[in-house]
């Protein structure tokens, strides 16, 4: 049909090459396809083998990009020609190759030998994107295998990734295949600025996530106001509003189900507590208040520590804290932070951390505290 994507088919065909290398460019005015001669595929070779099989510490010589030329693609080519395409290439500028430059010959030439070619990431980087993926608690072992892979494919050949075979400390819970195309209808639901129906998993003893289910016993569907997507501790977290309450939520992705994006409007953030200011919503300071992915409000706290924990205090509110009152052993601190979050962190460090400010709190954490201790009794 007339909505149909058309696209240009471009054949690279030479008469030592019984298998033609065919690639596809989006060209919505006709459908054709491209015979090239050996001249006009030869540049592509060349790139396509400086990629795969040279870096800064891997150079290749003329004569052994021919070789290679002759094993992979059953291409011949002479010296001269092999020449004139790589100075092209590098005095284009445009793909990032390198080499090196011998002094100008009688002629008047330079020489040029040992090519490479620069790739966009550096293998220390490529390592730290393997790392992000690792640490990405959400994604299946198959997942991280593939998205491990791929990244691994903008290094050189001689690239090795780590870590395809680590496993995940939750690998027992069975998760969703859908997990990128639910990312994709969320981000789709939060650039058109709409809201979503969802349905969301809980983990039981059998170790499987199991969908929320309605009095009725049928699927519990939710509307839901997405405002953005962010990665917490190796969780991937959805922000937003629940269409019948006044409070910004969480919902961990790899636990949302069967999403539809919906032709209503997105609630405005000045219609949710807590952000009747706010025009936009500050991704960067919801993070650093929500050291756990609780939903609520965020409230100003101040507590007493040991000086022993200030390096941990610093890591778990992102240097989000004011230091008063210090002395050798202690000092008071005053952070802007969800309240949820920060009595289980309360909590959590008992045994270093005493609550001061707000009165609820202390409270509410006392109360906790004896519980915990009736758990014992």
């Amino acid at each position: 049909s007339a909505h149909e994507p058309q696209y240009i088919v471009i054949a690279f065909v030479t008469p030592a090459q019984p298998r033609a290398r065919v690639f596809f460019f989006n060209d919505t005015a006709t459908t054709e396809i491209y015979t090239l001669s050996l001249h006009d595929a030869l540049p592509i070779y060349i790139l396509e083998i400086l990629k795969d099989e040279t870096d800064a510490n891997h150079t290749l010589s003329q004569e052994e990009i021919r070789s290679i030329l002759a094993e992979r693609y059953e291409v011949s080519v002479d010296r001269k020609t092999l020449g004139r395409h790589l100075n092209d290439l590098y005095e284009s500028g445009d793909f990032g190759i390198q080499c090196e430059e011998s002094a100008v010959g009688a002629d008047g030439t330079i020489r040029r030998t040992d090519f490479y070619m620069i790739h966009t990431f550096e293998d220390s980087e490529l390592r730290l994107l393997i790392d992000g993926i690792l640490a990405s608690r959400h994604i299946t072992a198959s997942q991280r295998k593939d998205l491990i892979g791929r990244v691994a494919k903008l290094g050189s050949s001689y690239f090795k990734p780590h870590g395809i075979d680590i496993e995940s400390n939750t690998e027992y819970l069975h998760r969703s295949q859908d997990l990128f195309l639910n990312i994709d209808l969320i981000e789709e639901a939060i650039q058109k600025g709409r809201k979503i129906s969802l349905a969301y998993c809980q983990p039981d003893v059998d170790k499987r996530l199991h969908i929320n289910l309605g009095p009725d016993h049928k699927e519990r569907k939710y509307v839901f106001n997405p405002f953005q997507l962010v990665m917490n501790r190796g969780h991937y977290y959805l922000v937003g509003n629940h269409e019948n309450y006044d409070d910004m939520s969480t919902l961990r992705v790899d636990r949302i189900a069967h999403i539809t994006v919906l032709n209503e409007r997105r609630k405005p953030l000045r219609e949710i507590k807590g952000y009747q200011q706010q025009r936009t919503f500050n991704v960067s300071q919801y993070v650093k208040e929500h050291i756990y992915m609780f939903g609520g409000e965020s409230i100003t706290v101040t507590f007493k520590a040991k000086r022993s924990i200030v390096n941990q205090i610093l890591d778990w509110f992102d240097g989000n804290v004011e230091f008063t009152n210090i002395t050798a052993d202690n000092v008071v601190c005053r952070v802007r932070v969800n309240h949820d979050a920060f009595k289980y962190w309360a909590l959590q460090y008992m045994q270093s951390v005493k609550v001061l400010t707000p009165a609820s709190l202390v409270t509410e954490v006392k109360a906790a505290i004896e519980e915990g201790l009736h758990q014992y009794s």
